[in-house]
């Protein structure tokens, strides 16, 4: 209650200080001091804070409340001295960003980890708790493969703290550094708990990133970080050792009032025998799951577990030498079920299983019944399921079809053989698990997902109100594309034709949501796999596309010379296999690159060979596009008139068909033309209806553009403080995307700026 209390009365004079702000906030008018605004902005945070704090202390849990803590385990003994000096890291007198838990493999800093999260919660320490675990690899004969499409596993995390704490603007930037920055300052103000699991999955250099974030993270947030290697830089570290005999013990008894066959072989088992496990089992808490499992479920007697772990333990891999015993008795929907659950990038429910196997839901539900007790799938909040990430490395490398694992990992000087990849150890399970895993399910789980993208994308003026389904599944379909490349064996000798042609299928069901949301660099890496897969598979039309699109994203990032190499081999693919309008599609790409170039007479000479085919085609969408081409080759010669007709002419087909997205272009390029003619007046409302079909239909750039040129507007009416706050709005979207105007803009904010300090 004192704690409460307390609490009470900071928040009471928090809110007082923040009512002060207000009052002199709303004396300024329009023309707030940006000092007073950033102070403003803050204690807002700091009330919001409380108010979240508060609220766990009188035993609510607000929906607002940012919180996605799972329940890694269902017991948990032991570890006081660590979780005493893990809360004191985190309190608010302790200066470094939080506590490192580092030590090998299966000693449960997970588990420590979440164990403290969940008492500073219950503790009301934080007003927002955030788990994220760090992308698994794979395991390949060249040896460990990374799994994502992101920049470097550091952004991924970045991406879903901002997701989490709703910062969708964060989300959508395209630029990683960027990302950084925004997500740092959106928790000046805050005291958020970040929890970063298994590092030890990322190279050196993801590494040091992610030190060097944690140093600037601002206080009082902490972060809780787990890894196998110290990284305890600016951060209490603890290094989590085995087991003591008694917490084994305590361990064992607690797994047997969970499963009563278990119960019964630990009554029946003399103490020898059982301190003789916790011996065998070297303290490692999963090692001694997994044992444990393997009489739970098996019938094997404490002391036949007692043998097979001792032979594990000689195997100097216990993990594999484990999960391959554990993995002989599974049955053909057990093994169906891990392998579909080795594709999901995120923890699965029952229903998304059902889906990606064909099964139904008993058979899916006895299947993960048995492969929680034997320690294979985690059973996680929310009735999800998900796969430790060992486990999905060795079940991945079985569906392969790989014959021999070179791991890149080094074991940290003193780590025991808990520790060790030995490839030779790895081979001889694999020899056992290629039998019983096959690529079926795997494949039936990238069809899933492929389907998946094709049903809430691909084009169409209404393709946009899918996007948001997409967005949420971003992690797993960009997993699917991954694990499709390498199937493929682009861009090396065809190894798979059925996992290039899903590959093309995905990007070309994803590629306009990643335009409209912001993910160019992932648009561009899609766009060269397809152009690869498309070459593998002789089918150029496919191949041409993948080009296009990785030019017309070099096009808008103002990277002329890399877009024309595209547009080379666009044409050459187009030119091998495609048809009459693709050709037109070319020849338009060649244009913009002239016009980019300033080469107009050569830009319209290609929009009007365009412009002539997509009529005799009856094509009205890209007859739209070739006048609007052309309107901006009379607009950059000054030939106004005739850019408005064609511009006009553009706009008024697109009425007629319905596409938002082409009508907020059009009415953006009347808008700049009325700039360009000095009648601001008639450019308001081209902006003003360019800003509200960019925001219905999701396009970042455009959104980008009309707030640009509404700041014009208000420029040429005076309004500099307005004009100003749009323009930086408009910069800090080209930012993130790279954008050709970014230069502009910044020129245009900077300009603003020395206006309204005049004023």
């Amino acid at each position: 209650m004192d704690n409460q209390e307390a609490l009470q009365r900071t928040l009471n004079r928090a809110r007082r200080a923040l009512q002060i702000l207000e009052e002199e906030k709303a004396s300024y008018g329009i023309r707030v001091p940006v000092d007073l605004q950033i102070e403003l902005e803050e204690k807002q945070k700091e009330v919001t804070s409380l108010e979240a704090r508060l609220s766990q202390l009188q035993g609510q849990r607000p929906e607002s409340l940012p919180d996605n803590l799972p329940r890694y385990n269902d017991v948990f003994v032991g570890r006081k001295q660590e979780i005493a000096r893990c809360l004191e890291a985190l309190s608010p007198e302790e200066r470094g960003w939080g506590v490192t838990i580092d030590g090998i493999g299966g000693m449960g800093k997970t588990a420590l980890a979440l164990e403290v999260a969940h008492l500073a919660r219950k503790q009301a320490l934080f007003d927002a708790y955030l788990f994220v675990s760090a992308k698994t690899t794979r395991l390949s004969a060249e040896g460990v493969r990374e799994e994502t499409l992101a920049l470097s596993s550091l952004d991924s995390f970045c991406r879903e703290f901002a997701k989490r704490l709703g910062q969708t603007d964060i989300v959508k930037m395209t630029d990683a550094t960027e990302r950084r920055r925004a997500l740092l300052d959106a928790l000046r103000g805050r005291r958020t708990l970040l929890i970063w699991d298994n590092l030890e999955t990322l190279n050196t250099e993801e590494g040091d990133m992610i030190a060097e974030f944690l140093r600037k993270l601002p206080t009082p947030n902490k972060a809780i970080i787990t890894s196998r290697r110290r990284t305890g830089e600016s951060a209490i570290t603890i290094r989590l050792d085995r087991l003591l005999e008694a917490e084994a013990l305590e361990l064992m008894q607690a797994k047997g009032r969970s499963h009563p066959r278990l119960a019964q072989e630990l009554n029946a088992t003399k103490p020898e025998i059982l301190t003789a496990l916790c011996e065998a089992s070297g303290g490692n808490p999963l090692a001694l799951d997994w044992t444990l499992g393997q009489v739970a479920h098996k019938g094997y007697s404490i002391s036949v577990a007692l043998e097979r772990l001792r032979n594990a333990a000689k195997s100097e891999d216990l993990y594999g030498f484990l999960f391959a015993d554990a993995a002989k008795t599974l049955s053909k929907n057990d093994r169906t079920v891990l392998s579909a659950l080795a594709v999901f990038q995120t923890p699965g429910t029952k229903a998304a299983l059902v889906d990606a196997t064909d099964l139904v839901l008993t058979e899916i539900q006895v299947s993960l019944e048995r492969l929680v007790t034997l320690s294979l799938v985690n059973d996680l909040d929310g009735e999800r399921f998900g796969l430790h990430p060992l486990t999905r490395s060795y079940i991945r490398a079985a569906m392969v079809g790989t014959d021999t694992i070179t791991i890149g990992t080094q074991p940290l000087a003193g780590e025991n053989r808990f520790d060790s990849f030995i490839p030779k150890v790895l081979n001889y399970w694999l020899g056992y698990a290629q039998k019983w895993f096959d690529s079926t399910a795997q494949r039936k789980v990238l069809r899933y997902w492929v389907d998946f993208a094709q049903k809430n994308g691909g084009y169409g003026k209404d393709a946009y109100k899918t996007h948001d389904k997409l967005e949420a599944e971003w992690q797993n379909l960009e997993g699917v594309a991954t694990t499709l490349r390498e199937m493929a064996g682009i861009p090396s000798a065809l190894k798979d034709r059925q996992a290039a042609q899903m590959l093309i299928d995905l990007e070309t069901a994803l590629n306009n949501f990643l335009w409209f949301r912001g993910y160019w660099d992932e648009m561009v890496r899609l766009g060269e796999w397809r152009y690869q897969a498309g070459k593998a598979l002789g089918q150029w039309s496919d191949a041409g596309w993948g080009a296009y699109n990785v030019a017309w994203i070099y096009y808008n990032r103002a990277d002329t010379d890399r877009a024309a190499s595209w547009a080379a081999q666009m044409a050459e693919a187009m030119e091998r296999g495609g048809s009459r309008l693709e050709k037109a599609v070319t020849i338009g790409m060649q244009g913009v690159i002239a016009d980019q170039r300033k080469d107009w007479a050569e830009a319209e000479r290609l929009f009007q060979e365009r412009l002539a085919i997509h009529r005799e085609l009856e094509d009205e969408e890209r007859e739209a596009i070739a006048l609007n081409d052309l309107g901006e080759v009379a607009r950059s010669q000054g030939h106004y008139d005739r850019a408005e007709s064609y511009y006009k002419q553009a706009l008024a087909i697109e009425e007629k068909l319905g596409n938002k997205e082409r009508q907020a272009i059009y009415c953006g390029n009347l808008g700049l033309l009325a700039l360009n003619r000095d009648r601001p007046s008639e450019a308001r409302p081209w902006y003003e209806r360019e800003l509200a079909l960019a925001q219905e239909v999701g396009r970042q750039d455009l959104v980008a553009d009309a707030k640009a040129g509404l700041a014009q507007v208000l420029e040429k009416e005076g309004r500099y403080a307005e004009a100003l706050l749009l323009a930086q709005s408009a910069l800090d979207i080209q930012e993130r995307l790279r954008d050709q105007g970014l230069d502009w803009t910044r020129q245009l904010v900077e300009r603003l700026r020395r206006k309204a300090e005049m004023e």
